[in-house]
């Protein structure tokens, strides 16, 4: 069936089909009724929760935002407004395999490949009139400028709000009030979105419900540095949407939990089982995001003895506050991102990942236009050179498939691999 699907689009060179609401309750359908096939009960959970997301941007009954990476979705959830992550429909639309159409449109209007594929992709797919037009662009200035910019340009353009959170680069005591005070604005101004009043209540269950799927985070992260946890990285890139869209929601909790007691049970079963499973020959962290396109990296590791058994997307970088007090809960969330502020954070979460999961090398995919990821891959390097760690870096793009070499890449995880042994 979801071959069907894509060479349909493909052929027809335009997504329509996908505008259709029922595409999605067909799908969740098809999710309920296992004629969709996934690994785990939980993947298919996740796509079941964003298929629903989906079908109600295109039914256009509720109100739906643009969000960026590390917004702080607890309000959307509380006021029931739907959010869109453009770097995680991107990543959906590549796997399919017609981001090729989106990236033209876009720079047919002179958006410069030199920009990240992710929002050249999603611009794409706006100007193109696939997606509805949202109500409002909401971003943090976490990370990424590249995001803030499109989503500025965006809203102009389309006469839209575009709501900004700015995130200082240090956390401390002023940068949690400054952050506070900006939450209660942002409050206001998603209020208007919404057409009605953000209840106390409502905020103070958003927040309860992370600090669930936190915890149910700390366990999954915790039962896979078992030597026989079966989750890898190339099934936990998987996950990355709810990191995105779901913080809040009611549902993510309980799909994080049915992931801890689905790798719990796995676990006792190779233990039980005759011999167990076979360690892998190289274990390795992963650095930043994969390529969404066919690509072949992680299938290439496997093949010649190396398993990647951890990702740093998926540590979870904030620590427990209480839930009563939601706003402080979610400006201290904004602030603690490991990959925000000081080079020194990053490594020392970096080195903290590697020891946990005890592995041999590290690899970091640098994705084109992502340069805050990118910039400071020497000082990395040196970093872990010091700690013995092996370091790998992979040129390439996640979503641009004219910007990755296989060839080339192949190349260097031999050598890399060499080394290792």
């Amino acid at each position: 069936m979801y071959d069907f699907i894509k060479n349909k689009i493909i052929r027809g060179k335009t997504p329509s089909m996908f505008r259709l609401p029922f595409v999605y309750s067909l799908g969740k359908a098809m999710v309920r009724c296992n004629l969709l096939k996934f690994s785990y009960r939980s993947a298919a959970m996740t796509v079941e929760y964003g298929m629903e997301q989906i079908r109600r941007i295109f039914k256009g009954r509720s109100p739906y935002v643009w969000v960026s990476a590390f917004f702080p979705t607890e309000f959307l959830h509380a006021l029931d407004i739907v959010s869109f992550s453009p770097e995680v429909i991107s990543a959906l639309i590549t796997s399919l395999g017609f981001q090729n159409n989106f990236l033209e449109e876009a720079e047919s209007r002179w958006w410069s490949r030199d920009n990240c594929s992710f929002h050249r992709c999603a611009m794409g797919g706006l100007i193109s009139n696939f997606y509805p037009v949202p109500a409002a662009f909401c971003a943090s200035s976490h990370l990424c400028e590249g995001g803030v910019f499109l989503f500025n340009n965006l809203a102009r353009r389309y006469h839209r709000p575009f709501i900004l959170l700015d995130t200082p680069l240090d956390n401390n005591d002023n940068s949690l009030l400054y952050v506070t005070r900006q939450l209660q604005k942002i409050i206001t101004l998603l209020e208007g979105v919404a057409g009605t009043r953000l209840r106390v209540e409502k905020l103070e269950e958003a927040v309860f419900n992370t600090e669930k799927t936190r915890q149910a985070m700390l366990k999954v992260n915790e039962l896979r540095r078992h030597p026989y946890s079966p989750l890898r990285s190339k099934d936990a890139f998987a996950y990355l949407y709810l990191y995105f869209t779901g913080m809040g929601s009611r549902v993510v909790p309980g799909i994080y939990e049915t992931l801890a007691a689905e790798l719990e049970k796995k676990i006792k079963e190779s233990q039980n089982s005759k011999g167990g499973e076979t360690s892998p020959r190289y274990r390795l962290l992963w650095m930043h995001l994969q390529p969404f396109y066919q690509n072949g990296i992680m299938d290439y590791l496997e093949a010649n003895g190396a398993e990647l058994v951890f990702e740093d997307f998926s540590h979870v970088y904030w620590e427990s506050w209480d839930p009563g007090r939601p706003l402080e809960y979610i400006a201290n969330r904004m602030l603690a991102h490991f990959n925000y502020g000081r080079i020194e954070r990053r490594i020392k979460v970096i080195k903290e990942l590697a020891r946990r999961y005890n592995v041999d090398g590290v690899i970091h995919f640098s994705h084109w236009g992502c340069r805050q990821s990118c910039g400071s891959l020497n000082i990395i390097r040196n970093s872990l050179q010091e700690e013995g760690l092996p370091f790998l870096v992979l040129d390439g793009d996640c979503v641009d498939s004219r910007n990755f070499a296989s060839g080339q890449v192949q190349t260097r995880i031999d050598g890399f691999l060499e080394m290792l042994a």
